[in-house]
């Protein structure tokens, strides 16, 4: 078993993975209010959790990070104070699990895309549209085969919302007067009418790149939602799969090795 750790913008996510690439579910705990060494022992110390870095061994944890060099060192720190844990970054490259990068520097892909495409991968070979809604909304297409074709970065629902508050003059003050918004077509008020045009934002790019990665495959697309803000999206999507450890899945895989479906 090794310890895995989905280390986000404001959440910590641990797991364990085995040598299949399968796992077990540890817990999350916010880091950005707390600290990251609380938010550890927070998402360790848990009866399910409490033997998780005993269970790994001498193996090191493997961490996908978005959250920045600094969050990363401390999460190393932090670790390594705790266990004596050696912490490894995953960081895109050319071909790892049956996933070929689009990027021609993988190092501009970021380690979360990447670990939820090789997460994706280990679902399907046919071809998928991998969605994280999260801070930011990223949309990665990945063709039957496994090849990723690129994809679109877009803020996130809260992000939306705080750039139009942040940069006019009275939406903000709007926003908080607003009475609760009810599903219409057309928001009969401030806050509301802000909500409705982020989730509508969102939905629409999510669907206009379905809509191009199958004209590329000539063949439907499985759509996979992870992120915070996943349970927003399904709504809009019958067939959407909501697949929230989706990055810790692909961390798995990238750990033990896995190679893709055939």
């Amino acid at each position: 078993m090794r310890l895995l750790l989905d280390l986000g913008n404001t959440r910590l996510k641990a797991a364990l993975g085995d040598a299949g690439g399968a796992i077990t579910l540890l817990g999350d705990a916010r880091h950005r209010e707390q600290g990251m060494a609380a938010a550890l022992a927070a998402v360790l110390d848990g009866t399910t959790a409490g033997a998780a870095v005993a269970a790994a061994g001498a193996d090191p944890a493997w961490c996908a990070n978005v959250a920045g060099e600094a969050a990363g060192r401390a999460l190393a720190q932090a670790l390594q104070q705790r266990s004596g844990t050696a912490l490894v970054f995953l960081k895109a490259g050319a071909e790892a699990c049956g996933v070929r990068c689009a990027y021609a520097d993988p190092s501009h892909l970021g380690a979360d895309r990447w670990a939820a495409l090789l997460g994706a991968r280990g679902m399907t070979a046919g071809a998928c549209l991998v969605v994280d809604a999260g801070s930011a909304l990223t949309i990665d297409a990945l063709a039957p085969g496994g090849r990723h074709l690129g994809g679109w970065i877009i803020p996130g629902l809260g992000m939306m919302l705080e750039a139009l508050e942040g940069h006019t003059g009275d939406l903000a003050s709007l926003r908080r007067a607003s009475a609760a918004g009810h599903a219409a077509p057309f928001p009969a008020d401030t806050g509301p009418a802000m909500e409705a045009g982020a989730n509508l934002a969102a939905v629409g790019a999510v669907r206009a790149a379905r809509a191009r990665l199958e004209t590329e495959c000539g063949e439907p697309a499985r759509l996979l939602l992870a992120g915070g803000d996943a349970e927003q999206l399904l709504a809009a999507f019958a067939d959407a799969e909501h697949v929230p450890e989706l990055v810790l899945q692909g961390l798995a895989r990238a750990a033990a090795g896995v190679q893709a479906p055939s």
